[in-house]
């Protein structure tokens, strides 16, 4: 109501042609409270920003961690050059077209220099060259091929690396939210204990409970401050390194949601860029070994040149001319090299065979042992929610006759200890639980 009034008398003083002494005091006061109640909304606008921005979720910090990633950015680019790898094969199969100029003297007089028959007593040549491969597709068919394949192997390996840093961003975020489950409840907690500690008091004064039973209650309460601090310094190291990986230059406190994680259905492992490697890898042998034999094929060029060229610079401007014509060239014997690469190629099958057959073993076992520990959580889980819900009772029954000095501090502080350890458990297998669907879904990876 006096904000109103200081305005309405503002206003009056608007329409005043003078401004008095008085009225100049309550404009400096209007204008005050103007500058005041906007400076409220500026931060109050501003905290609401703060708040809203300080939840994170898995999927932000994914995002992040995908964008910011130097390794991915160059296998993007890797990728981008084989298409350019293509292009300088095509040009390759073009006319190349070289210039080449030579002036070659050489002296021969009373016995000394070469044989002029030989050297004709220099050399001046100015001359362009162009030449051509032809009768050549199984070459360039092999050179597109391995083309291709490289793309293939990077692109996989692009898919692989990409799935490895969800699975390292994952863990760290679940480790980060195991941290900050156990901060919040220990943070209810201790507010329940600060709570009770007023009740606890009354009792004391009221001569229910001697004074060492208010001094153990309030040592316990003091422990449960050091272990909210404990688990504030350890949540704040795991954000920071969560930052760290995903490439985030922040180093304030998040509140962390639950990572909803949901298992993958089973899919066909051939089509998994984990087993796409080793199909890869035998396209390169083939692609080695076709290699191997397109070098012992016939290889042909047609040849041309046009330009001048004399033995004499003075008569080098009546020399101009041109010549063609086709080159052959084709390996003979080279002491059975083909016979060793083939041998070498055949070495290489049969270690990446070996390498396969031995990570489809390990991928099955790691299955069976994941649904195998995943079966264990669900029924450690039950019988966990059973003994919370009983130390739920206990509690609530103890604090009722704590109220009425039935049971020592002693009895109730065990109860709530038991109690916490009861959740720390069922927390434990939580994360655990998320830990095990993480590295399922890895495996699970299209």
């Amino acid at each position: 109501m006096h904000y109103i009034a200081l305005t309405n008398q503002f206003l009056s003083i608007k329409k005043n042609k003078y401004i008095y002494p008085d009225n100049i005091f309550y404009f400096c006061i209007i204008h005050s409270n103007i500058r005041m109640l906007r400076r409220i909304i500026i931060i109050f606008l501003f905290c609401l920003y703060l708040i809203e921005g300080r939840t994170q979720t898995l999927d932000n910090f994914i995002k992040s961690g995908l964008q910011n990633s130097p390794l991915l950015k160059d296998y993007q680019n890797q990728i981008s050059s084989f298409s350019i790898d293509s292009l300088m094969i095509k040009a390759s199969q073009k006319p190349q077209i070289n210039g080449n100029a030579q002036a070659l003297y050489s002296p021969s007089y009373n016995n000394f220099g070469y044989d002029e028959a030989i050297t004709n007593g220099g050399n001046y040549s100015a001359l362009a060259g162009i030449s051509q491969p032809f009768l050549n597709r199984k070459t360039l068919e092999n050179k597109y091929d391995n083309t291709r394949i490289q793309k293939l192997s990077v692109g996989n390996t692009l898919k692989i690396s990409v799935n490895d840093l969800k699975r390292l961003i994952t863990n760290q975020y679940i480790t980060a939210y195991s941290d900050y489950s156990d901060l919040s409840f220990n943070n209810s907690f201790l507010k329940l204990m600060h709570d009770e500690d007023g009740i606890l008091k009354q009792l004391v004064e009221n001569g229910l409970y001697k004074q060492t039973d208010y001094l153990s209650f309030l040592i316990e309460t003091q422990s449960q401050e050091m272990l909210v601090k404990q688990l504030n310094t350890q949540l704040k190291k795991e954000i920071n390194l969560l930052n760290q990986i995903c490439g985030i230059a922040d180093s304030g406190n998040y509140e962390i949601n639950y990572p909803e994680l949901t298992k993958q259905l089973p899919a066909n492992p051939q089509s998994s860029p984990l087993f796409m490697q080793f199909k890869i890898d035998s396209l390169k042998i083939t692609n080695q070994k076709n290699a191997v034999d397109i070098r012992y094929k016939p290889k042909f060029n047609w040849i041309a040149d046009a330009g001048l060229l004399s033995s004499t610079p003075e008569n080098l401007y009546r020399h101009f001319g041109y010549s063609a014509g086709i080159n052959f060239s084709m390996s003979i014997y080279d002491g059975e090299q083909r016979k060793l690469d083939y041998q070498k190629l055949s070495i290489l099958e049969n270690t990446r065979n070996n390498y396969e057959i031995f990570f489809k073993r390990q991928y099955n076992q790691q299955l069976k042992q994941m649904n195998e520990e995943l079966n264990s959580i669900s029924e450690m889980r039950v019988q966990l929610n059973k003994q919370l819900k009983t130390a739920e009772n206990l509690i609530a029954i103890e604090k009722a006759e704590m109220n009425t000095g039935n049971i020592s501090i002693t009895d109730y502080i065990n109860a709530k200890k038991n109690y916490i350890n009861i959740n720390r458990s069922l927390n434990q297998i939580k994360i655990r639980e998320l830990q095990i669907i993480n590295d399922w879904n890895y495996l699970m990876q299209k």
